[in-house]
């Protein structure tokens, strides 16, 4: 499939990479819209701390619509066709920093996320998201 790939602010290549594969508990989306939000646009300043760390190229893009294409064992409420908005991360709304209306603070939040990014054809996303 096709990814956006962001190697420099004068370099985004079209490149391709296998579709990925879904296990449990995880949806395929075919991404119709991703936006391009101020994160992706910072990832300029970001990169070069990024590539210190043996990091050359991002696939960015998080503010996601699509249609269903495949959904994995045990996933509930969600079928092959639905539209749906894939959320960047999600907190769990009830651990301490939760209930304590810190949500950006949640570990849930920062150990969330989806494969491989928004600038793609198709996108594995955990059900959470």
């Amino acid at each position: 499939m096709k990814v956006a790939r962001y190697y420099n602010n004068n370099d985004v290549r079209l490149d391709e990479i296998p579709k990925p594969t879904i296990g449990p508990g995880e949806l395929l989306v075919k991404v119709k819209k991703s936006g391009i939000c101020g994160s992706d646009v910072l990832e300029y300043y970001r990169f070069a701390k990024m590539k210190k760390l043996g990091v050359d190229n991002l696939i960015l893009g998080h503010e996601i619509a699509g249609d269903i294409v495949e959904v994995g064992d045990g996933v509930k409420g969600f079928k092959i066709g639905d539209r749906v908005f894939v959320s960047h991360h999600v907190p769990c709304f009830d651990c301490y920093y939760c209930n304590q209306g810190h949500h950006t603070a949640c570990d849930l939040l920062h150990n969330t996320n989806f494969d491989p990014g928004g600038f793609t054809e198709y996108i594995r996303i955990p059900k959470v998201n």
